[in-house]
């Protein structure tokens, strides 16, 4: 298996990692019924490819507030340990299933530190 190269492989794997959170009913919801992000997946994932490829690749371009945006789904519906467990897990095995290397480390790692200071400032 080969790391994360581009924003192709990055559209790869959301695809693939929502496939699992749309199936998983103890998370689908947020995707379904709150943010309804399930009518719109496409431009999900290019605003997601966005973010990833600043993230991994400097590249820049992401000018949305991420904190704001799961803020304001935290308020309709209010994010677990669970959820943000879940929603790990299911990044991590996808990652797991197509890619290996530096790339996909880093990509756990800013995961790992984005759910845990979410959990962190919502908690107080």
């Amino acid at each position: 298996m080969r790391d994360i190269e581009t924003r192709e492989d990055i559209i790869l794997i959301m695809r693939k990692f929502y496939d699992k959170l749309l199936v998983d009913e103890t998370i689908s919801f947020f995707f379904i019924r709150v943010t309804k992000v399930d009518q719109h997946l496409e431009e999900h994932f290019e605003i997601l490819a966005t973010f990833w490829e600043q993230a991994l690749f400097l590249k820049g371009g992401y000018h949305n507030n991420m904190f704001q945006k799961h803020k304001d789904i935290h308020e309709k519906s209010a994010f677990t340990k669970e959820h943000f467990d879940t929603w790990l897990k299911h990044l991590y095995t996808t990652l797991d299933e197509y890619f290996k290397g530096e790339k996909v480390e880093q990509m756990k790692t800013q995961a790992l530190n984005m759910a845990t200071v979410l959990q962190i400032k919502f908690s107080q």
